[in-house]
Parts: C-alpha cells; structure tokens; sequence
C-alpha cells in the first residue's frame, strides 16, 4: 500500500479509482454544465450514479405529475371516479467508453513517491481535462440534435424575446417534429435564490445580433453603467424578463459518425477541442465539425432554451485510470474508463397522460431556437 507520498499503487482499484476521480474532481471547474447538475428533476441535468453498473446497466429517472381531474358535485356518487395519479418515467443505458493517450517513451515514475513529475500525473491531467470537454459537449449535442420542439427566427430583437417567452408559457406555437402540438409549459429551472428562469445558451453571432439590434441599443443606453454585472460595461446580457442568456464557446473537433442514436450521444463519434455549439450548414445541410461544412455558407444557429429535467445523465462504476507499458517498457500507453449515458429527457407514460398539454413523448426539458444569418 503506498503512502502519503502521492504513490499509486496501481494493482489497487480503489486507490487507482480515488486518484482518478480526484483529478476529474479538479478539472470540473473548468465545466461548462458543472452549475446546472443535480440530483432531481429540478436540475437542468439530472445526474445518477450506480457505482456497481457496468456496460448495459439501465438507470430509472421516474416522476410524478399532478392531479388535473374534476370534483364530484353535492350527492352525485363519488366511490369509483376518483383520478388516477399520473406517473411518468424516462430510462439510459450505461456505456463503457475509454479515453487513451500515448505516453511516449516518458519514463515511469510510479515509484519516485512525487505524482507531480511523473507521465502518470501529466496523463491523469490530460485525461480529465479531455474527459469534461466530451462530457461537455455531450449535452450541446444533444439539445442541438434532439430536442423535438423549436422555433425559427431570422431576426432576434426584443420584441421577439417576449414572443418566445410567450410560446413557452402557452405550451403552443412551436416548430415540432412529433405532431404534438401542444405540450406543457417549460417548466423553468430555480435559482438558489429561488427565483424561476430559463436557461438561454446562445453563441457568439446570437449574441451580437441581439446586441446589434437597435431597441436593445436604446435599453443599454439607459442602463445604469454602476455595478459589477451591468451590460453596458460587461458586454454580457445577463437576465431579461424570464430568461438568463449564457454564452457558449464555439465547437472546435471532428466527427467520425452519427453524433446521437436512438437519442443517445455517441461519445466515440466525437473528437473534442473545444467544447461548444455547433452552427447549421443549410446549404450542405451538416453541422459544424462535419464532413463538408462550409462557412462561407448560409449558416444557422441553434440556440438552447432550458428548463427543469432537461438532460439525463447516467454514471457506472467510478471512472478508472490504466496504464500499459510495451515493447519492454520502453514505451507505454494510459487510459481513462468510464461507464456512463447521455440522452434528452423524453418521458413515458406510465398512466394515461393528460387530455390537454401533453407532459409525454418529446423533449421534456428544453426547445431550440434557430436563428439564421443571410
């Protein structure tokens, strides 16, 4: 067993396993998502861990719905009428995905008692960074190519700010690739001040287009320019009316693939440098990363609106760090492995749903927002 050196001892699960999610632990600063996760559906991102599950381990996210029924009037025959309480469910299945970099001919330090001048140590460092840009861009990708509902706009001022605020809380008027039209209103996402938002993640054109619009010209001209989050100073919108609008950087990667199957995000179709959204090609008709993506094409963003339970993410077994020394050690690989499924939450039914605004069958948590540039 080592000491408290900082030694590894890597015939160890539990110790390799600790040292690992210690590194991963660090590196989830540098998160895009890390404020949104959570536990439960109040969460943008529902997380669960089984720390026993492996490859095709299913993990459950139920929830209940509440009553919408009608009272009994005066002697009329209550006994038999009463409401069936709604209950409904979304399940992911864990994968197994390994993460691996090749160390070179960099000697191996497991026994120098120092984890901060060893390969090992500048593997762990690479891996976790690689590991939360993938994690990252597992959910970009996700409500870029899942989400069932939208809307599409060329413009983006103000007045269609509001309007989109509106469809939200009416539940109608979106553009919709499942024939329900009318769903439940997003349900916003609570601050820890308790104060109900939705999360708007928009990138860099979105935001200069809004910026550039002349009515947000004359709100920003009227703003108080004290304060540490103004938008005069900061150049960042911040909080309007019901929405937080949130920048995101650009995708900078590869695809080898399909980037979604069946709803599922294919962590090995995508080569991350830089966790981000991707931009539409409507021309080409691929999105950024892909193979024939032009831009100097008429391109598309696609923007994100997000609300209480609108990913679901599933952990396996607690991520594991393995090295591998070959041709007489002179030269050795390391890899991260981690059992985990990412996928929009889409919800079943498990009683019969709700005669009016549907709570089943579509992305229940977030819509996009297409906005085109001539």
């Amino acid at each position: 067993m080592p000491s408290g050196t900082g030694k590894v001892a890597y015939t160890s699960d539990l110790i390799r396993q600790s040292w690992m999610r210690q590194g991963l632990l660090q590196a989830a600063s540098k998160s895009f998502w890390a404020p949104y996760k959570g536990l439960t559906k109040d969460a943008i991102i529902m997380q669960a861990t089984t720390s026993t599950a492996e490859k095709g381990h299913t993990v459950v996210f139920d929830m209940d719905g509440s009553l919408a029924g009608r009272p009994v009037k005066g002697n009329t025959t209550a006994k038999g009428t009463g409401e069936q309480k709604k209950r409904f469910s979304d399940k992911l299945t864990v994968e197994d995905y390994r993460y691996v970099v090749d160390n070179g001919t960099a000697f191996d330090g497991i026994e120098s008692g120092n984890l901060n001048i060893t390969q090992h140590e500048d593997s762990r460092v690479k891996l976790g960074d690689l590991w939360v840009k993938s994690s990252d861009q597992a959910f970009f990708d996700i409500g870029q190519q899942t989400f069932t509902h939208g809307i599409d706009l060329t413009t983006f001022d103000i007045g269609d700010m509001f309007e989109i605020e509106q469809v939200l809380k009416k539940g109608t008027g979106f553009s919709t690739t499942n024939g329900i039209t009318k769903r439940l209103p997003l349900e916003p996402y609570m601050t820890v001040d308790g104060e109900p938002i939705w999360l708007w993640v928009m990138d860099i054109d979105t935001k200069i287009k809004f910026l550039a619009n002349s009515g947000v010209q004359t709100l920003l001209s009227q703003a108080d320019v004290r304060g540490a989050g103004n938008m005069v100073i900061k150049g960042k919108i911040g909080k309007i009316g019901s929405f937080v609008f949130v920048e995101a950087k650009d995708f900078f990667g590869d695809v080898v693939g399909p980037i979604t199957t069946g709803g599922y995000y294919n962590y090995d179709a995508v080569a991350v440098q830089q966790a981000g959204l991707r931009q539409y090609d409507t021309v080409n008709h691929v999105w950024t990363g892909e193979t024939g993506f032009d831009v100097g094409a008429v391109l598309k963003s696609r923007n994100l609106i997000l609300g209480a339970g609108a990913f679901q993410h599933g952990r396996g077994k607690s991520p594991d760090y393995k090295w591998e020394a070959t041709d007489f050690e002179k030269f050795s690989e390391s890899a991260m492995e981690v059992w985990c499924g990412t996928k929009a939450t889409q919800l079943v039914s498990e009683t019969p749903d709700y005669n009016d605004r549907k709570a089943a069958g579509y992305s229940y948590g977030g819509i996009y927002v297409d906005i085109t540039h001539s």
